[in-house]
């Protein structure tokens, strides 16, 4: 019945964008909720343009549908999105150790059809090659506080860690609270995925070594996890020492009256 309500919201377009976001009544919901809430912080920050990334773009279904997003987040919030998509353009590399998962994940794996996704693109930019070079120089040159929410889609543990290394060299690109998508962290009994392997290892390492920059799952999402598998796969990088960590950014200051 739950299922079937969402689907009727979403394919009517029931409510407000905000509400069908909150509620994942959204095609891709993780996608769509990182977008909209990444835009609505950036705006209540002062900014008039942010960026969304996918890392691992594989068929292209998920940059294709990130731009839809974008283009109906944008018209809700009169704030510009861009978007860009990164990928080695070869598919999976080899896996490093046991912590890639070799069990389920092969090199080659999710090669992408570049001339195919291009030709249905309408505004995102593809960058190709190693995330470990191609991600840190992106960043390296995007504004302050421009970067609002990023889909990781890489599959492995060293690619993460690759991704989360650039992050932590350019973290001033990013938004003081950005918003992450893993697709890897949830999986099937043939995934077996775990706090020591693939993405929620690298994620587990990199919240032991860092004390200013800690990924965290948002705990208003929780009563989501058992029905919906989106709600797992969303965390918030807490950028503490960021700039703009501090800054107000609530809709309202309210006040309890006592009456």
């Amino acid at each position: 019945m739950r299922s079937c309500a969402k689907a009727i919201i979403r394919s009517l377009r029931l409510g407000s964008l905000e509400e069908r976001a909150r509620i994942g009544a959204l095609v891709r919901p993780g996608y769509g909720y990182c977008t909209y809430f990444a835009a609505d912080l950036a705006k209540r920050l002062g900014r008039k343009r942010i960026t969304v990334v996918e890392l691992g773009v594989a068929g292209g279904r998920g940059l294709l549908q990130l731009e839809q997003h974008a283009i109906e987040v944008e018209k809700a919030l009169s704030i510009k999105i861009d978007v860009v998509g990164f990928d080695t353009g070869e598919g999976l590399p080899r896996p490093v150790d046991y912590r890639d998962l070799p069990y389920i994940w092969q090199p080659g794996f999710f090669k992408i059809e570049a001339d195919v996704l291009r030709k249905r693109l309408s505004r995102a930019e593809l960058v190709f090659g190693d995330i470990a070079q191609t991600l840190p120089t992106f960043l390296s040159a995007q504004d302050d506080c421009s970067v609002g929410a990023i889909m990781v889609d890489v599959d492995y543990y060293s690619s993460t860690m690759a991704t989360f290394t650039a992050i932590e060299r350019n973290v001033e690109k990013l938004l003081p609270r950005s918003f992450f998508y893993f697709d890897d962290v949830v999986g099937d009994h043939q995934h077996l995925y775990s706090e020591f392997t693939g993405e929620l290892g690298a994620i587990n390492d990199f919240n032991k070594t860092h004390e200013d920059l800690k990924f965290s799952a948002p705990p208003h999402l929780f009563h989501k996890a058992a029905f919906e598998p989106w709600a797992s796969q969303i965390y918030v990088l807490h950028a503490f020492e960021h700039p703009l960590y501090g800054e107000f950014a609530g809709h309202t200051q309210p006040q309890l009256p006592l009456r």
